[in-house]
Parts: structure tokens; sequence; C-alpha cells
């Protein structure tokens, strides 16, 4: 008998720090509605006007470039909710140069996609600005440069004298998944059920929490064996793809360790075996920061301290 191949890899359960099992958990119409606003109510528990989304739905997360040279926008899942308040929400697994502005601009074409020229067809109304929020929430695999070292950080545009919002067009959630590090009994907030999961479901290949009804629904609706042919296909491909570039990684990690600590014991022969492997390190410790690795990582495999690789950046 054929065994279907995410079985071969593993995989029972979809790893949402992939972007396809992502969009499979939060952002399939009819499937994922109930899982994706009780994220997002847990996000903004205690806001009054966002912390209590009953529906929404699902609007087109392709956003057509204006010029005939521009660069168009997908996004991972676009939603609207009964109020017509406007959340894009994305999973970004890898640091990206340029990552906070990227963030800037997809709310920002967001916002200004709403504008029309002329009148209106139906009204006859000219458009005056009349904007509807725009909310961004991005998972991020990694520490956002630019923001600070939490779990959670939330911005949006206010008075710097008194920290007063200024209007409500524009909000930011930012979920920095390495700085939670918290463990399950730890976990006492819906929200802080929900990151757990999000980090460890993928790895574990188990749901935690399920005692509660919401949890016991994203089980189900994160089972490898219940997607489509076309759906398991597809994940399938990110994950083979996903694990030939860690594969990959690992070995330029690798080479780059060797050819670093072999360079310091050459400049230690030198100056001081001490200070030349201290020197190799130092350099393997750059190289690795700069290709994405987080901290702690870089720590663990080179054996410097978090406060000495912070001085190398």
């Amino acid at each position: 008998m054929e065994v279907s191949s995410p079985f071969l890899f593993g995989q029972r359960v979809i790893d949402p720090l992939f972007d396809i099992g992502f969009k499979l958990i939060f952002g399939r119409k009819h499937v994922s509605e109930p899982l994706l606003i009780d994220l997002l109510n847990s996000i903004f528990e205690g806001d009054p006007v966002y912390g209590n989304i009953v529906s929404l739905t699902y609007t087109n997360t392709e956003q057509p470039h204006e010029l005939e040279q521009g660069k168009g926008i997908r996004y991972d899942i676009r939603c609207e909710t009964a109020d017509h308040r406007h959340f894009i929400v994305e999973m970004q697994k890898a640091d990206q140069e340029y990552f906070l502005p990227r963030c800037y601009y997809y709310v920002s074409r967001a916002t200004a996609s709403q504008g029309y020229r002329g009148r209106d067809r139906e009204s006859g109304k000219s458009w005056d600005y009349e904007l509807e929020p725009v909310v961004g929430v991005f998972f991020c695999n990694f520490h956002v440069r630019g923001i600070d070292r939490r779990a959670v950080v939330k911005a949006r545009l206010s008075d710097e004298l008194t920290h007063e919002p200024i209007g409500d067009y524009q909000r930011y959630a930012f979920i920095q998944i390495p700085f939670f590090n918290q463990e399950e009994y730890e976990c006492k907030t819906r929200l802080e059920e929900w990151i757990y999961n999000i980090k460890n479901m993928g790895r574990m290949q188990r749901i935690a929490f399920t005692i509660e009804d919401t949890f016991r629904y994203l089980k189900e609706v994160s089972d490898v064996a219940a997607l489509t042919g076309t759906d398991r296909e597809v994940y399938e491909a990110e994950l083979m793809k996903a694990r030939d570039y860690n594969a990959v990684m690992k070995t330029a990690e690798k080479k780059a360790l060797e050819e670093g600590l072999a360079k310091g014991i050459e400049e230690g022969r030198a100056e001081g075996r001490a200070e030349g492997r201290a020197e190799g390190k130092a350099e393997v410790a750059k190289n690795m920061l700069e290709v994405g690795m987080d901290l702690e990582s870089v720590s663990k495999l080179t054996g410097l301290s978090i406060e000495i690789l912070k001085s190398l950046n």
C-alpha cells in the first residue's frame, strides 16, 4: 500500500511556521474563519473595537501595481470584519533587510486602495478620503529590526508627548515568535496559548490545550490527512523546498565554522592561540548573524556570549 509522502516526512500536523501551512490553517474560506476570529480577538483582547470580532469575510489577496513596471502585492491573508475593518495577516519565516518598511508599505497600500477617482457609480458621491481602518498582523520567526525584543509588539500613530492615539486608520501587531519562551503549563491567556501552538505544533506534531473547543477545531483543521489532494501536494512541495534550503544553510554554516576556526588557529599560532581562536569565532559569528541566524543559535554554535554577539552587530 502506498503511503502519501507527507507521512513519509513524519508530518501529520500542518506546521504554521511555513507560509503555506499558515494559509491552510487560517486562510481557507468556510473552514478557517472561527480560528482566525479567535486568534485576532486574542491579540486585541480588551480592545473595545478590535477585541470583539464576531464575523469576517476573506477578501482579495492580490493587490495590483499602479505603474506598468511597478511591483504588485500578494498578501498571505486579507479579510474584512462586518464593521468594515480590514486585516492583513502574514507569516514570515526568514528575516528580510527591509522587512519593517515592507510592513508599512503593505498596510499603506491596503489603505490607499480604498480611494477611487471621480464619483461612486452607485451613490454618485465623490470620494473625500473617508478611510476604513487597516490592521497589519505580522507573525515573524525572527527579530524584526527596528522594534523591541518582545514577543508581542503593537503600534499605531500617537502623540509623542502624551502617547495618546491619533486616529485609528492604521494599526500594527508584530508577533516575534523567538521571544516567546513559555512552556505549555505557563500559558495563562488565550494569546499565549495561540503563540505556543503556532510555535510548537509543527515540531511537536500535536496540538496543545485541546480541552478548549477552539483548539480541538485547530486539531481538525491542521490534520494533514484531511487535506485535499491539491492542498496536500502544495504543502508537501513547500516542505521539500524548505528542507532543501535548511540543508544548504546547515552545510554553509558548518563550512563557515570550520573555515573560521581554521583561520583562528592559524592566526593563533602567529599572535597567540587564545586570541586567534577568539577572532576566528568572532568572524564565524559575524557571518552567521549576517545570514540571519538568531543570537541564541549562534551563541550555542560558537560558545560566545549574547553580549559579545550583540557587540559584533
